[in-house]
């Protein structure tokens, strides 16, 4: 790891240049570029071995010794570190409660201009002629003997698009934490919990396009589990429905009072298995890696402490849904790094749609 000391040596050309861009600006993002498309970023460095060690740095830094580096009895320039160090603890904080790139074919960021356009192959009604030639895809090779010309081939297409939602949330700094510099951890805790409101809030945003299925092509399926109450019956059904499509079913969003009332239990019972998770997932069910999440999307409240309602969703994730976001974790009302974390707000835009409305079934209890 390197020290404060030598990342100030190191990088005066980056520190120098993200204090004029916030200067003029009043905001951080490490993707935010000058008019000659320089990057304002400490990681905005040629040295590629230079910038690993960077990126390691800052993960195992505490955020409360970047603060306490950068006081009048620090390091000269150190406060221009602390930018960077916030937004990757925004980051790596928010990966515990945002899982939409766990069920999206794709996160897409960093486009120019405002709404992306999405085209979207249309599959064809199967038949008896066409199940045994591709099944529903149109877009598939051909074959063509060698020499001859290449076949041409034309694809109906629909269009979603990705129109960004902003939304934000304030740090929740006080002016007498910054001043204390004994109260620097719970600066890293405030950012924590921004970091995690953000994240759901964007699980939120993606689960609701989900269940809406709005774009895209394709019907989805719809399974009508018992009152307040999903077994393994229903996702084996939905498993089929979404099998039945020619996709391939490989994750459930589920509720933890979905799976602990009754999934588990009639699991037990027909014998199926539960076992170690995917890198990123909870664990694994049968062929289906699972995602846990209570948001408001798969419930419709409590009654006597329990979620009703629930709604939980098997989708063949590398087809249901496209997810867009642009300025991500961008810290806001920033024009000095230690005196405006108080005030400062995180923003985020995000916008998903529904590719094949039928690789994924929607499963709601009665």
């Amino acid at each position: 790891m390197l020290s404060f000391q030598e990342m100030v040596d190191k990088l005066k050309p980056q520190l120098d240049l993200i204090e004029a861009t916030m200067d003029s600006w009043g905001k951080f993002h490490p993707n935010m570029e000058t008019p000659e498309h320089t990057r304002c970023s400490v990681f905005a460095v040629e040295d590629e071995a230079l910038r690993y060690e960077l990126q390691e740095t800052f993960k195992r830094t505490p955020l409360k010794e970047f603060l306490a580096k950068s006081g009048s009895t620090g390091i000269a320039g150190a406060a221009y570190l602390i930018p960077d160090a916030l937004h990757t603890k925004l980051i790596t904080a928010s990966h515990e409660t945002d899982k939409v790139p766990l069920f999206a074919a794709q996160v897409v960021d960093g486009w120019n201009g405002g709404d992306l356009l999405v085209d979207i192959v249309v599959r064809q009604t199967l038949t008896t002629t066409n199940t045994a030639d591709g099944g529903k895809w149109t877009m598939r090779p051909k074959r063509f003997t060698s020499g001859a010309r290449m076949p041409v081939q034309t694809w109906k297409t629909t269009q979603a698009t990705l129109s960004p939602k902003s939304f934000s949330v304030n740090l929740q700094i006080g002016q007498d934490l910054i001043e204390d510099a004994q109260a620097f951890d719970l600066v890293e805790f405030y950012t924590r919990q921004a970091a995690h409101q953000l994240g759901q809030y964007a699980t939120d945003l993606a689960l609701a396009d989900l269940k809406a299925a709005s774009d895209g092509d394709g019907t989805q399926a719809a399974v009508t589990a018992g009152a307040d109450t999903t077994t393994t019956a229903n996702l084996l059904e939905g498993i089929r429905e979404v099998g039945a499509e020619f996709w391939h079913p490989n994750t459930l969003i589920v509720t933890y009072e979905a799976w602990a009332d009754a999934i588990v239990s009639t699991a037990t019972a027909a014998n199926l298995n539960v076992g170690a998770p995917a890198a990123g997932y909870d664990l694994k069910f049968d062929v289906l890696d699972v995602v846990f999440n209570n948001s408001s999307e798969l419930h419709s409240g409590t009654s006597s402490g329990k979620m009703t309602d629930c709604v939980t969703l098997v989708l063949d994730r590398n087809a249901a849904l496209l997810c867009g976001r642009k300025r991500w974790m961008q810290i806001e009302n920033y024009a000095h790094p230690v005196k405006d974390l108080s005030g400062a707000v995180i923003s985020c835009r995000q916008d998903c749609v529904t590719l094949y409305k039928d690789a994924c079934c929607k499963i709601s209890e009665s």
